[in-house]
């Protein structure tokens, strides 16, 4: 019941930011710069990396291994598509995963629950037309024993044509 309060919440607070204006005048500039990661970051950012490497080599055991029985991909302007279903559009031949960028994550720790927020950039291909760009996904996560599971994804497709921004260097200075 809490889970599914949680996800319905969730719900309306991405459909909210995803049809609002913007609430800043201005959007903040992004500033790259090397952030050591929090022990949650390398966690999540590894098993996102899982998922996306599952997909690339068609892995579907492995891929359902990682998903909550009752996953749900939330999309804009669309019906929720069922975790089944997700994975067979995936793993269909039709449907190649080239690469991909997974930056600017962030979590939000709730014990059994960890909000994940991240930009994803990929290359990928549908039907042999393009079909990447570059996506901001929110992932909830719920602890299963002694593992994650994915139990919601939320994605919002920002680009066809993905910004992949220059290498940066530590400078030392702060």
């Amino acid at each position: 019941m809490l889970v599914r309060c949680f996800v319905f919440i969730m719900s309306i607070v991405f459909a909210a930011l995803v049809a609002a204006p913007a609430q800043e005048p201005i959007q903040p500039k992004l500033t790259p710069r090397v952030i050591t990661a929090t022990r949650q970051v390398t966690i999540f950012m590894g098993l996102e990396r899982q998922i996306l490497q599952a997909v690339q080599k068609k892995d579907q055991a492995s891929l359902k291994a990682m998903l909550d029985e009752d996953l749900a991909i939330e999309i804009p302007n669309a019906d929720p598509l069922a975790g089944e279903d997700w994975i067979a559009s995936v793993m269909a031949k039709d449907y190649s995963l080239k690469s991909f960028t997974v930056r600017q994550m962030s979590t939000v720790d709730e014990g059994n629950f960890v909000l994940v927020k991240f930009d994803r950039v990929q290359e990928s291909t549908l039907n042999g037309k393009s079909d990447g760009g570059e996506f901001f996904v929110v992932d909830l996560w719920k602890k299963s024993g002694d593992s994650w599971k994915l139990a919601n994804r939320f994605v919002s497709k920002l680009s066809s044509v993905p910004s992949v921004p220059k290498d940066v260097k530590p400078t030392g200075k702060q």
